[in-house]
């Protein structure tokens, strides 16, 4: 780009951001990311990371989830310290669903053999074989050193606090150490955006739904695949930990969801008998009213970018591909019209 090079800002350091700054700072962006925290300190480092492209054919995210496993081993294979485990996946509940594609019906014994770790292996289960796991919190450090290490300047405990519009155009970010000026803002900070947005001139409603990742230390590794079971949500990290995943409870008491989730694990997986439980957090996801991801501008300057979905992990690596592309060419006809922030706008008339 040369002299010509644009400056971006990116707000937010969870895993979205931190791929978008990479994939920019690969078409040699300046970027600059703004954090108020540190990465990953947000709903990332309380993330499952379970990267699936099993999806149904009419699901809100399907064209992102239908591209997420290539776009994460594109990227495996360019930074392979992300060290992506592609274990595939074991889904299985109460009441038999019909296999999505990329899914395969195991029975019991299918079950067994997968898994022999399961006490009480299900009658039927949907193994994904091409399915994979991340450890969310590292990969995000990970993407913001390598893109540090092309230049990108990373500012935590940073505060956003206003963003400076003159004629309809973003001129200026502002924040706790002063004004930065920009030819374009990236909002991806999850459930931030939309106090952001409302000070660019737009609605973007993105709710939190919080959830519980668990850490549990194990003597030796007991599963081989990710468990997604209607009794418990398991795999290993790549340092042996094994997560587990739970939904936030509607009374609020989160201690005793992982002491019952501790006691799960001990009496479902042979060999996970003496599993300690030595971290717990609980993550805002940011999720949005309609179900759709949310990627585009918000102004017809092409000023103020926003991107933001759940499952964001899943889909971080597409994300960063498809934002920074329209950065660059001004328009990403890949991205479809439903994605795009102006459908709020549109509602509103």
């Amino acid at each position: 780009m040369g002299s010509m090079k644009k400056m971006i800002v990116v707000v937010g350091a969870g895993i979205v951001g931190a791929s978008i700054a990479w994939h920019l700072a690969c078409l040699e962006f300046d970027v600059t990311i703004i954090e108020q925290n540190e990465p990953a300190s947000g709903a990332t480092g309380s993330a499952f990371g379970w990267l699936t492209g099993a999806v149904s054919d009419d699901a809100p995210d399907v064209l992102l989830r239908r591209a997420a496993l290539a776009d994460w081993h594109r990227l495996e294979e360019q930074i392979p310290e992300l060290q992506i485990n592609w274990s595939g996946s074991l889904k299985y509940g109460a009441t038999p669903q019909a296999c999505l594609p990329d899914e395969s019906l195991l029975r019991r014994a299918g079950v067994a053999s997968l898994e022999p770790a399961l006490l009480r292996p299900p009658s039927e289960a949907r193994y994904a074989a091409k399915d994979g796991a991340i450890d969310a919190a590292e990969a995000t450090r990970i993407l913001l050193d390598k893109a540090c290490g092309m230049g990108t300047v990373v500012q935590n405990q940073t505060t956003v606090t206003g963003i400076c519009m003159a004629e309809g155009t973003m001129t200026a970010v502002l924040t706790s150490r002063g004004k930065l000026e920009a030819d374009c803002v990236v909002l991806a900070c999850g459930t931030g955006i939309p106090t952001l947005a409302e000070a660019a001139g737009t609605s973007v409603p993105v709710l939190a739904s919080p959830a519980i990742l668990l850490r549990f230390a194990v003597p030796r590794r007991v599963v081989k695949t990710l468990i997604a079971g209607d009794d418990i949500e398991v795999r290993h990290n790549h340092n042996g930990d094994l997560f587990a995943a739970e939904d936030y409870p509607t009374n609020g008491n989160v201690r005793e969801t992982a002491n019952a989730a501790q006691t799960s694990v001990r009496n479902r997986l042979r060999g996970a008998e003496s599993a300690s439980l030595t971290r717990y957090s609980v993550g805002e996801r940011p999720v949005l009213q309609d179900g759709y991801p949310v990627l585009g501008f918000t102004d017809e300057s092409k000023s103020v970018y926003v991107a933001v979905m759940h499952p964001a992990v899943t889909c971080a690596a597409t994300i960063g591909r498809l934002v920074s592309e329209e950065l660059r060419d001004g328009k990403n006809d890949e991205i479809p019209e439903r994605y795009r922030p102006s459908r709020f706008r549109n509602n509103s008339l």
